[in-house]
């Protein structure tokens, strides 16, 4: 089985297997990260890697898990950025008993 040597910022170079390790890379915009559990401080440890360290780190044995960027990251805003005050003003309606009629009445009104 090969073993891998990698980096911990606590401990230094370590050795790990393929077995312990996970490459992580996304989907949405070719991103790439690895990780592992460092078996002297068993510190969870993660890195961006090049697309070429991905190529050599599957071909030694390592699981590729794949994931994306949530949608929401590409719809268009039209309004402006919340406030400090937006949010203060959100707790403060939350802490109302009757928040939740009022956004259903608001929902209704709309017809949607």
């Amino acid at each position: 089985m090969p073993i891998i040597r990698a980096s911990c910022p606590t401990c230094g170079d370590v050795d790990v297997s393929p077995g312990q390790m996970k490459v992580m890379l996304c989907s949405s915009n070719g991103e790439a990260s690895y990780t592992f559990r460092c078996s002297d401080c068993h510190m969870v440890v993660a890195k961006q890697i090049e697309r070429r360290v991905v190529e050599v780190l599957v071909a030694a044995g390592v699981k590729i898990q794949f994931w994306r960027l949530p949608e929401e990251l590409s719809e268009v805003s039209n309004g402006p950025p919340i406030s400090y005050d937006d949010l203060l003003n959100f707790h403060f309606e939350l802490a109302n008993p009757g928040w939740l009629d009022q956004v259903r009445r608001l929902i209704d009104d709309r017809g949607e």
